[in-house]
């Protein structure tokens, strides 16, 4: 600490001591003994030598934290463009990939729907052959109750018919022996 004030102390009488020589020697008629060029040039190596020695490294300190500073920033958006870019490239990856699978969605979609269209026409077209065929027993059975009925009914008229004619043409002795035929013609089925 003590050479730090001793410095600055020298170092402020360096500065003054050309102007307390010149002082001195002008005061009267006779030509000071160093001419003033001297000291004018004394007095900027003085300045120069100490900015070169204090100010000049502080200057340069700066300059260079200034350009380091400066180039860590380069480099941080050189980096941070490289990370942009790589996340614009996943981006891009991403969306391709997002829009392949959209795709395949679609299609999907589509090929279940012609799946289910082309259940919903053979569902339909099962139904109504079922439909159909449920119909035609109907009609069959219909038919087939219809004739019977037909038959009972012209049985039944053959017989009243015949029952009337036969009232009228046989006798009663025919009608007990024709009875007794019929009773015996079921009991031999």
């Amino acid at each position: 600490m003590l050479s730090r004030i001793l410095h600055g102390t020298v170092f402020t009488l360096s500065l003054f001591l050309p102007a307390f020589l010149f002082a001195a020697g002008s005061g009267g008629g006779t030509a000071p003994l160093i001419p003033q060029t001297v000291w004018a040039i004394l007095s900027f190596l003085v300045v120069l030598f100490i900015l070169w020695k204090k100010l000049l490294p502080v200057i340069l300190g700066a300059m260079d934290d200034r350009a380091g500073k400066i180039r860590d920033a380069l480099e941080a958006a050189d980096k941070a463009k490289a990370d942009a870019e790589a996340a614009m490239a996943t981006h891009q990856g991403n969306l391709e990939t997002a829009r392949q699978e959209s795709r395949a969605i679609i299609e999907e979609g589509k090929r279940d729907a012609e799946k289910v269209k082309a259940q919903i026409v053979e569902d339909a077209k099962r139904e109504s052959e079922e439909i159909s065929q449920r119909a035609t027993r109907e009609i069959e059975l219909a038919k087939e109750s219809a004739l019977a009925d037909l038959h009972q009914q012209s049985v039944d008229l053959s017989i009243d018919l015949a029952g009337k004619l036969i009232h009228k043409n046989l006798s009663a002795e025919d009608n007990q022996a024709l009875i007794d035929e019929t009773v015996k013609g079921f009991s031999d089925n």
